[in-house]
């Protein structure tokens, strides 16, 4: 595989974690002895190295691993809470309460749900608003939930079946009455098409909010860097990078090209916290270094990482999420 940025491994958590990086073909070894292999509580740094950018050809094995690694009894820090979060609150956060500000004109019926997903609606609710906003303004008709239950991919991800399938049914139920989806975040759409649908009855259509996004009307400038999404990319949703790039560009600004490599968010903030800001350092210095006026995204996780770090890292291009910059 040709390098992307030199001197820089593709796979993000072989740059940063090579130690205890597991290669394709050692998943797949793993997978094929699965029966004669035990894993004990050490196991932890190797199964959950991964941060699910999708670079990989066996995201599905290594979840796999993980699921026998925590069948086996082993344990995984702020695993139990999140656990207890999902029975109290469908969400892996101590709440499921909004904290968006509702523009006005959302109609409260729709046969299109606009979902949203638990980390935009509570822990960057600002992102959430301009999505929302951004899509008033360009006449979508769809609706929104006053309650949403998680996806359920913090628990998929962390090799918790039973949770995400409970996840799973419960969301089925709600989607059945709906004929489209808009998903805000790739992780919540992956979900919904990949392992969501063959469960479905009903033909509801799950579409990504990429596929809404239009130039601004009002002309814009300046210089900006784009954090485009390994969770659309590397899953089968090609050309989004170069469809937003286009976007950009007609609305009057001018792209700052910086090599796609993950920001480190594709796992959300949990478990190998040490590696999620080892990579998210390092995405950071590629913004900082190619200049510009403006870093952005358009995956809520993305924006999480791009928001959070480019203060701590103080980069020089200021943060602002695609569809303020369309705004």
């Amino acid at each position: 595989m040709k390098e992307r940025i030199k001197g820089r491994k593709n796979y993000p958590t072989e740059e940063v974690d090579p130690d205890n990086y597991l290669s394709d073909d050692e998943v797949r070894e793993l997978i094929k002895n699965r029966e004669k292999v035990k894993f004990v509580q050490n196991d932890y740094y190797k199964l959950y190295n991964c941060v699910h950018c999708g670079e990989c050809e066996t995201e599905e094995e290594r979840l796999l691993l993980k699921q026998k690694y925590l069948e086996e009894g082993n344990t995984v820090d702020g695993l139990d809470e999140m656990i207890e979060c999902f029975n109290k609150y469908r969400t892996p956060y101590p709440s499921n309460k909004m904290r968006i500000r509702r523009p006005e004109g959302i109609p409260t019926e729709s046969d299109t749900l606009f979902y949203m997903g638990c980390l935009s609606t509570i822990r960057i609710p600002r992102y959430t608003e301009h999505a929302l906003e951004y899509l008033l303004k360009h006449k979508v008709d769809f609706t929104i939930l006053e309650k949403e239950i998680c996806c359920g991919w913090p628990w998929f991800a962390s090799g918790c079946n039973e949770e995400f399938e409970i996840a799973k049914k419960e969301n089925i139920e709600i989607f059945k009455e709906f004929k489209k989806v808009i998903c805000l975040c790739p992780a919540c759409y992956f979900l919904f098409n990949k392992y969501y649908k063959p469960s479905m009855d009903s033909k509801t259509e799950f579409k990504y909010v990429s596929d809404y996004l239009k130039p601004s009307n009002i002309k814009k400038s300046g210089k900006v860097g784009i954090q485009h999404l390994c969770q659309l990319m590397n899953r089968d949703k090609t050309g989004v990078d170069k469809l937003v790039n286009s976007i950009l560009e007609k609305s009057g600004y001018d792209i700052v090209d910086i090599p796609h490599w993950c920001c480190g968010g594709g796992l959300g903030y949990m478990h190998r916290k040490d590696v999620i800001n080892q990579v998210a350092n390092k995405r950071m210095s590629d913004f900082d270094a190619a200049g510009g006026d403006y870093s952005t995204t358009y995956c809520p996780s993305c924006w999480w990482i791009l928001a959070r770090y480019s203060k701590l890292c103080k980069i020089s291009p200021k943060a602002k999420d695609l569809f303020e910059l369309l705004l």
